[in-house]
C-alpha cells in the first residue's frame, strides 16, 4: 500500500505539471488569488512543505517502532505482524512519504530561465496534500494509541480470526463427509513421500494448485501438515497416491504449492489467533507484569472464537474434479486442540488466581453453549476438569475453593448433559 500511495502522488506530480503547460495561464487568469505566484514563492511553498513532511515521516517512522517495541514487551513479539499488517498505518506512511516526493518532483520543474515556469495546479495541489498530511498525521496519532490498548489488540486479532474461519469453513455444510483421511489408497495406486525442501513454518496451502496437479497426474494427494504446523527439511509435506513415486520435477512442484516461511500467519491458520491471545494472556499473568484484567479480556475474546467454531463444520474440504473423483484430501480444524489451547497454559499459569480461573469456566460454559456436536462437548468437559483441578488445589481460602467447586459442577453437569 504504501509504494501504491507514493506512486500514485508522483503520477499525480507529473501530470499536474504536463496539464499547467498546456492550460497557458488561463486559469491563474480566471482565479489569480489561487493560482498567482512567482517562481521564488513556488519554491518556499514547495521546499516548506517537503520539509515538514520528511519531518514528520521521520517522526511517525519513530512512533511506530516505539509501538512495536512496547508491543511486543508488553503482550507478545507474535502481535508485531499486526501493526506491521495494519492498512491505516501503511496508508498513513505512504501519504506522508509520496507527499514528500511530490514536492520534490513539482520543485524541480520550477524554472525562471530561459522561459519563466510556475507549475500553479501543481503547486495548489502541493497545499491541499499538506491538508491531508495534517489530517493524516493527527489519525495516526489517535490510531496508534488506540491499536496498542489491549482490548483493542484482542479485538482485532479476534476480528481477523473470524474472518479466516468464514472464508474456509463458511459452515455451508459442504464437505467431504465420511472419507477418512488415512483411507487405503486406490486399487493399483500406492502412498508415496513428498518431501519438503526446505524447512520453516507453513502460511498457506494452495489446495487449488494440489487439486489441478492431481488432475493432470490423475493423482490423490494427501495434505499432511495443516498451516501454522513446523516441517523440518525432508520431512513428509505430503503423500501421494500414484502408481510410480513421483519424480524430482514433480516433488518440486507440489513443493510450490506450499507457502513456507520462518514465522506463522493469520492467513489459512485460525489456531494463531488463539495463539496470539493465549500468549497475550501469559504475559499478562507473568509475574512482571500481574495485569489480571487483560488476561480476563483475552479469555473473553478466545471464548468468542471458540463458540463461532462451535457453530461451525469444522471437518476438512475434501478437492473433487469435475468427474467427482476424489483428489486432494485436506485438513480441517481440530476442536479439541483448540480448546487446549486456549485454556490448558492460562489454567496453569493463573493457579492461585481466582478470578481468572473463574473467567476460564465461565468462557467453557459460554463456548460450550454454542457447540452442537459431542465431540466439541466433551472436549470443553475436558478442559473444564483439568481447569477444575488446578484451581481447587492453588485455591487459597476456603471461600475461593467453595466459589470455584459450585462453578465446576455446574458446568460439568451443564456439558455432561
Amino acid at each position: 500500500m504504501p509504494a501504491l500511495i507514493i506512486a500514485s502522488l508522483m503520477l499525480l506530480a507529473f501530470g499536474l505539471v504536463e496539464l499547467d503547460r498546456h492550460v497557458d495561464g488561463v486559469a491563474q487568469q480566471r482565479w489569480p488569488r489561487l493560482f498567482t505566484t512567482e517562481a521564488d514563492g513556488a519554491r518556499g511553498i514547495l521546499s516548506t512543505i517537503a520539509g515538514v513532511m520528511a519531518t514528520i515521516a521521520g517522526v511517525t517512522f519513530s512512533i511506530t517502532m516505539v509501538a512495536l517495541t512496547l508491543a511486543s514487551a508488553q503482550y507478545t513479539p507474535r502481535v508485531m505482524r499486526n501493526f506491521m499488517r495494519d492498512k491505516g498505518n501503511q496508508a498513513v506512511l505512504g501519504i506522508f512519504v509520496g507527499i514528500f516526493l511530490y514536492c520534490l518532483l513539482v520543485l524541480r520543474a520550477v524554472s525562471e530561465q530561459p522561459v519563466p515556469f510556475v507549475p500553479a495546479f501543481a503547486v495548489l495541489g502541493s497545499v491541499l496534500l499538506s491538508v491531508l498530511g495534517s489530517a493524516a498525521f493527527i489519525f495516526f496519532i489517535h490510531h496508534i494509541s488506540s491499536t496498542i490498548q489491549a482490548a483493542e489488540m484482542a479485538q482485532a486479532i479476534t476480528q481477523e480470526t473470524l474472518r479466516m474461519i468464514d472464508k474456509y469453513f463458511p459452515g455451508d455444510g459442504d464437505s467431504a463427509g465420511g472419507v477418512p483421511r488415512t483411507a487405503s489408497a486406490p486399487a493399483g495406486l500406492a502412498w508415496h513421500a513428498v518431501p519438503a525442501r526446505q524447512w520453516g513454518t507453513i502460511q498457506t496451502v494452495a489446495e487449488e494448485q494440489l487439486l489441478a496437479w492431481a488432475c493432470r497426474h490423475d493423482a490423490i494427494v494427501r495434505i499432511e501438515h495443516r498451516p501454522g504446523q513446523f516441517v523440518g527439511q525432508d520431512a513428509t509435506l505430503a503423500s501421494v497416491a500414484m502408481r510410480l513415486p513421483p519424480d524430482e520435477q514433480m516433488i518440486d512442484a507440489l513443493n510450490r504449492a506450499f507457502g513456507i516461511d520462518a514465522f506463522r500467519t493469520l492467513d489459512q491458520d485460525p489456531a494463531f489467533g488463539v495463539r496470539q491471545l493465549v500468549d497475550m494472556a501469559l504475559k499478562a499473568l507473568s509475574p512482571g507484569i500481574n495485569d489480571s484484567t487483560t488476561a480476563v479480556t483475552c479469555l473473553d475474546h478466545m471464548g468468542v472464537i471458540l463458540a463461532y467454531c462451535g457453530r461451525r463444520d469444522l471437518t476438512p474440504r475434501h478437492r473433487y474434479d469435475e468427474h467427482g473423483s476424489l483428489r486432494v484430501l485436506s485438513i480441517g480444524i481440530d476442536y479439541e486442540h483448540l480448546a487446549s489451547l486456549a485454556f490448558s497454559q492460562v489454567a496453569e499459569s493463573a493457579q492461585g488466581n481466582t478470578e481468572v480461573l473463574l473467567k476460564i469456566l465461565d468462557t467453557i460454559a459460554r463456548a460450550g453453549q454454542a457447540c452442537g456436536g459431542s465431540a466439541e462437548r466433551r472436549a470443553l468437559l475436558h478442559q473444564a476438569e483439568v481447569t477444575g483441578e488446578i484451581a481447587l488445589r492453588s485455591a487459597r481460602s476456603q471461600d475461593a475453593k467453595e466459589r470455584l467447586d459450585a462453578r465446576l459442577r455446574a458446568l460439568t453437569q451443564a456439558l455432561a448433559a
